[in-house]
């Protein structure tokens, strides 16, 4: 596929792969930047995944499997603040689970998505016990974390975060750590936090905007971030930063494994806590309501979400890009930026990303350091640089 030409169509029908089943809908904490809470209608739904949805949902799971023979179906449990729902649910879903798979061959990791305040001893033990892989919200060093991540009363939330983090890392729990970029300060302030709490695996996420909002320049940043992984990884330790992880990764040629880089369809499908089914959460800064479709759990498969329109029109606007995405050089790797990053109000999703000169700064800085650092060695053992070595060179 060129980037002139890029072919909707060659992205073929697949069942629905992976949820994410929001167990709350309310949270803990305030957040100054969560897209969450920007659509007033979360406020509409059941505060708590109940007894009854959680029936219905796994009935729909193990049904979606039997149907469709998938290697693997994940599963992130998310919010608002997912641990509201209580460690005994947990144990709960995954137990049952472990019996779907067991009779449908089909393996369901568990994932969480938490601001970590209120992880605890047996919140660990229950981790463990179910393999459970956690992202914990936090971003980076106290100044920065604490401008935006704090409690209804107004007080910072670092000290209990950054100690939830320690203590994963001490019971070996696979985590992952996400920031949200602040690119007011250096990124050697988050990568100087990070290395010193001993996490070598984290994200610094872009900030979420739409294409009507003016947010700041992003493009030094993430360029210098790069170039202090690089640095990072050219010592005996490994640091995984997964936005760079998953650039390099599209500009390799290589499909990223996340949805906000490279062009591929977005096909998550969200569970509310009161069985009704959503396309991204995320697209929740569109605004009130933007999300919600007539869909649940309990009228409807799993799968047939793929003809409701409004979750269509999502995925099909993910990999129909705007006229300037679809001759840019790099729109393969690039895919238009992230999803609700290019919606309007005017528009819809028929716009660049807002970041969208940041991007092709970010993408245009990394593929010139790479060529400069990889090589090919030719029949006879010439080694070229890559860039001398590719046709026309």
């Amino acid at each position: 596929m060129s980037a002139d030409d890029p072919d909707p169509a060659a992205f073929q029908d697949q069942p629905i792969s992976q949820l994410l089943v929001k167990v709350a809908t309310r949270c803990n904490i305030d957040c100054s930047y969560c897209y969450w809470f920007r659509d007033a209608s979360v406020y509409n739904k059941p505060k708590l995944l109940g007894a009854e949805v959680l029936h219905r949902l796994l009935q729909r799971i193990e049904e979606h499997l039997v149907r469709n023979p998938l290697i693997d179906f994940p599963i992130v449990l998310h919010g608002g603040e997912p641990l509201l729902w209580g460690v005994e649910n947990f144990h709960r879903i995954a137990e049952a689970c472990k019996g779907i798979s067991s009779r449908t061959g089909c393996e369901i990791p568990i994932a969480v998505t938490t601001n970590g305040v209120l992880i605890d001893d047996d919140w660990l033990n229950c981790f463990e016990a179910h393999k459970i892989s956690v992202a914990i919200s936090l971003d980076g060093p106290a100044h920065i974390h604490d401008a935006h991540r704090r409690t209804f009363q107004g007080a910072g939330t670092h000290a209990a975060v950054e100690r939830a983090a320690r203590m994963l890392a001490s019971r070996g729990i696979g985590a992952i750590a996400l920031a949200v970029c602040n690119p007011a300060y250096l990124p050697t302030d988050y990568v100087d936090f990070f290395a010193e709490c001993g996490i070598a695996n984290y994200d610094i996420m872009i900030p979420d905007a739409t294409a009507d909002e003016n947010p700041p320049s992003i493009a030094a940043f993430y360029n210098g971030l790069f170039k202090l992984w690089l640095e990072a990884n050219r010592s005996e330790s490994t640091v995984n930063i997964r936005i760079i992880s998953d650039m390099i990764t599209a500009l390799l040629g290589n499909t990223s494994p996340t949805e906000g880089v490279g062009y591929k369809p977005v096909e998550l499908c969200t569970v509310m806590t009161d069985g009704s089914v959503e396309a991204h959460d995320v697209l929740r800064i569109a605004g009130d309501g933007f999300t919600r479709t007539a869909f649940n759990i309990f009228e409807h498969a799993i799968d047939e979400v793929r003809n409701e329109p409004r979750w269509k029109a999502a995925r099909d606007a993910s990999i129909k890009l705007c006229e300037k995405c679809r001759h840019c050089k790099f729109m393969g790797a690039c895919g238009g930026g992230y999803l609700p990053h290019r919606f309007s109000k005017k528009n819809g999703y028929d716009n660049p990303s807002v970041y969208c000169d940041d991007l092709y700064s970010m993408f245009e800085n990394m593929q010139s350091v790479l060529e400069s650092h990889l090589y090919v060695t030719k029949p006879g053992g010439e080694r070229l640089n890559v860039r001398d070595a590719l046709p026309g060179a």
